[in-house]
């Protein structure tokens, strides 16, 4: 299987879950966020807006950082 058909395409209000590198290893609360934009990319780099949760903020987060947490 190619890294590229591994990334996941979300759509606006899935649930995801950060799984980029860390410098510290924050509790998964953390790292619950939901997709409020799907920026603009291509095939193989995809942004998303993500609202997180335990902070309230927005921030930019490519794809492949990205997995839902559950299951369709």
């Amino acid at each position: 299987m190619s890294y590229n058909s591994q990334v996941e395409t979300f759509v606006v209000g899935d649930l995801v879950c950060f799984t980029g590198y860390e410098v510290e290893n924050p509790p998964l609360a953390h790292k619950i966020g939901i997709i409020t934009k799907v920026g603009l990319g291509s095939k193989h780099y995809r942004l998303y807006d993500i609202y997180w949760i335990h902070s309230g903020s927005i921030t930019a987060v490519n794809a492949k950082h990205l997995v839902l947490t559950y299951l369709k």
